[in-house]
């Protein structure tokens, strides 16, 4: 019972956990609880507020109040400067935090997750100097980021996904010397990264993801030579990447769905993997064939890849799905590292031809028209998918019964 608490001594209090007291409305005279440490109050989703006291804990290091929807705002943490966790995800009604944050100098972890009412931060949050991880995932009406966020130094990862409403990063955030990991997935307003992100050199991983307004990248993103993974996924105004550059310690690079992206990207020729389907490029340049790590090449088809010979021996993912036209092209048997075939929705193909034998994965579904298959699979290990294909004539049908796979889908109708 919360009434016993509040009329015992609290001085050997080390930690209280109330989570998932869903009537829980308030909590009790905590002022004496002066060696508190850890307070858990976790989907407790009727409070409503916390007594002003919690602000006076100074040895406080965790205080977990995710799911507390009903949280309207936070008390002041003027004395909380021991304070490492605060954790507040799901807390949809929240606004704002405290001016008072920045006292929280030994903070090191602020979980804002999914904070879907919260517009922006104090500007004190910059004197939490000893923060390693921010998280604003799904905080759909922030506005704007601090300038003062780059007196974060230590900040590590920086997760942004899902803020619709974020126009811009302040240039102040290649301050961040020791950001890791910039997460912005989903940022569909973001028109443009600051020049001074290439002042972030230790940034390892970074995601654009849908950033559908972004349509260029600056200059200095040359000067991330930790940089390991860049995500660009449905950039669709994305037109071009800058040139002259190169990324030494790039490993993955994502531009699937750069629609208008035309010129092939050559920001490193370290690059391991780099996933270019859905993008408008129709050139292959040659020197593509001294990139000494390039493992897999993913790419869209298009009409002249024949005259890009060189590409052959190369490309490992093929996607031609949607295409209008209506035969598989022959080339598809010279891909001598093809493992991945997508046709998907390839409506007016009648029959596959010869295939080479790397091949690990077809995916036909829904290719209407589809009635032979002039071809055979030879590596045990391939998975087949032909669901929807419902005019596979019967010889089709049992050429995919027959060969060992990893997996095999038949068309087959609704019963």
């Amino acid at each position: 019972c919360l009434c016993y608490l509040s009329v015992q001594p609290l001085h050997n209090l080390r930690q209280m956990d109330l989570s998932y007291s869903v009537n829980l409305k308030e909590l009790p005279d905590l002022s004496t609880a002066i060696n508190l440490r850890k307070l858990i109050l976790s989907n407790c989703s009727s409070l409503i507020k916390l007594p002003s006291c919690i602000g006076n804990a100074i040895n406080l290091e965790d205080l977990d109040l995710n799911g507390c929807s009903s949280l309207v705002e936070l008390p002041s943490f003027g004395d909380a400067i021991n304070l490492q966790k605060l954790l507040l995800r799901y807390c949809s009604n929240l606004v704002e935090l405290p001016s008072s944050i920045g006292n929280a100098i030994n903070l090191r972890e602020l979980d804002l997750y999914y904070c879907s009412s919260l517009i922006r931060l104090p500007s004190s949050i910059g004197n939490a100097i000893n923060l390693l991880i921010l998280d604003l995932n799904g905080c759909s009406n922030l506005l704007e980021l601090p300038s003062s966020i780059g007196n974060a130094i230590n900040l590590q990862k920086l997760d942004l996904r899902r803020c619709a409403k974020l126009l811009e990063l302040p240039s102040s955030i290649g301050n961040a010397i020791n950001l890791q990991n910039l997460l912005l997935d989903d940022c569909s307003s973001l028109l443009e990264l600051p020049s001074s992100i290439g002042n972030a050199t230790n940034l390892v991983y970074m995601n654009l993801s849908n950033c559908s307004n972004l349509v260029e990248l600056p200059l200095s993103i040359g000067n991330l030579q930790k940089l390991q993974e860049l995500i660009l996924k449905g950039c669709s105004k994305l037109e071009d990447l800058p040139i002259n550059i190169n990324l030494e310690s790039l490993d993955i690079l994502v531009l699937n769905d750069c629609s208008m992206l035309k010129r092939f990207p050559e920001i490193s020729t370290n690059v391991r993997a780099l996933y270019l389907c859905g993008t408008a490029i129709e050139e292959v340049p040659l020197s593509i064939r001294s990139w000494p790590r390039l493992d897999e090449l993913l790419m869209s088809y298009f009409d002249n890849l024949v005259e890009f010979p060189h590409v052959l021996d190369i490309i490992t993912n093929l996607d031609l799905s949607g295409k209008e036209i209506q035969e598989v092209p022959p080339l598809i048997k010279r891909i001598s590292r093809l493992q991945t075939l997508i046709l998907k929705g390839y409506r007016k193909v009648v029959s596959l031809p010869q295939i080479p034998d790397s091949l690990k994965w077809i995916d036909a579904e829904d290719c209407e028209s589809l009635e032979r298959l002039d071809c055979s699979f030879h590596n045990p290990e391939i998975t087949l998918f032909f669901g929807k294909c419902f005019k596979l004539n019967q010889e089709a049908r049992d050429l995919i019964i027959q060969t060992p796979t990893k997996q095999a889908v038949l068309p087959g109708r609704e019963v």
